[in-house]
């Protein structure tokens, strides 16, 4: 399994995903978030890292390269096995014509591993603030890939409190804990 995620222009990303002998290689543009959708897409199948009412079986997000795209689906089935699916078009204004480059099942915990070291890297070389100057002014997912960084390494939900504000009740994450888990190495198990 490998997952490659670089900014290749300003609002310009290269993805290069190969998975059980199948490969993909797009690059996307900034007509979508695709980053953020990718991240989503994942998260909302997992049940440390949205409400239980809010998980889902089944998910998609879509990237747009200009004119062409993918069309990712992700599926968690039995014994937390991901189907994971990317569908290519040639052109968004007919995407009944698909070509489809990854069809293949793989272990959630493993594909999302290897999609949060290469993401990890891609922080951490760009910076905040970088990351957001080089992808024309969309922000890098912090929120949806530190609640997944956590899943990972400890296998257990993000940790927030719930504290009395001056009107109701707030929820609140540690500062302090979050940066360092945004800096934090992750390793292999």
């Amino acid at each position: 399994m490998e997952f490659k995620y670089y900014l290749s222009g300003i609002g310009w990303a290269t993805c290069i995903v190969e998975i059980n002998g199948q490969k993909l290689v797009f690059t996307a543009s900034y007509l979508t978030d695709c980053l953020s959708d990718f991240l989503r897409a994942l998260m909302d199948l997992n049940t440390f890292c949205v409400p239980k009412d809010e998980v889902r079986k089944k998910t998609e997000c879509e990237w747009e390269g200009e004119p062409e795209g993918i069309v990712w689906t992700f599926e968690l089935k039995e014994h937390n096995k991901l189907m994971i699916k990317a569908d290519y078009y040639e052109d968004e204004l007919c995407k009944d014509n698909t070509k489809t480059l990854i069809k293949t099942e793989y272990p959630y915990d493993d594909f999302l591993l290897s999609v949060l070291k290469e993401l990890d890297a891609l922080i951490k070389r760009h910076g905040i603030i970088g990351y957001r100057e080089a992808w024309y002014n969309a922000d890098f997912p912090l929120t949806t890939f530190l609640k997944l960084k956590h899943y990972i390494i400890h296998k257990q939900k993000y940790p927030i409190q719930e504290v009395q504000g001056e009107f109701d009740l707030q929820a609140r994450s540690n500062l302090k804990d979050d940066l360092e888990l945004l800096l934090q190495e992750i390793k292999n198990p």
